[in-house]
């Protein structure tokens, strides 16, 4: 095994955005998609295997909100390690497109609208 990833469908309060998506429930909770993690084995690292996951990750992405009405991916960067270690995980992500909520700098999302961007669907 080089790598692998996994996705769970999940709910989040839309407290946590800075403006909610039109039509969002009196209740405040939409549904995402948690990417739980993106891991590539150490001897594998920097052969863009990382890269072809998520990308994976984004064809999966867009099939399950399509079915489910998602509304984004969410993570939560790794914080195991030191700075410089969760510095280089968050920057890997950005450089997807994702960003980071207000209030949890690991926190990170992307649109569904992003995700179709990046996928040409």
């Amino acid at each position: 095994i080089l790598g692998y990833h996994a996705i769970n469908v999940g709910t989040m309060n839309v407290s946590e955005l800075a403006k909610p998506p039109r039509g969002t429930p009196s209740h405040g909770e939409i549904p995402v998609l948690f990417l739980g993690q993106v891991a590539v084995d150490l001897k594998a690292q920097g052969l863009g295997i990382g890269g072809l996951l998520m990308h994976h990750v984004f064809e999966k992405a867009r099939v399950i909100a399509d079915e489910a009405g998602c509304h984004a991916v969410l993570l939560d960067v790794m914080s195991d390690g030191d700075a410089e270690a969760f510095d280089k995980r968050k920057g890997w992500y950005e450089d997807f497109g994702f960003q980071s909520f207000a209030s949890n700098e690991a926190r990170m999302f992307l649109t569904m609208k992003q995700v179709r961007s990046v996928t040409g669907q």
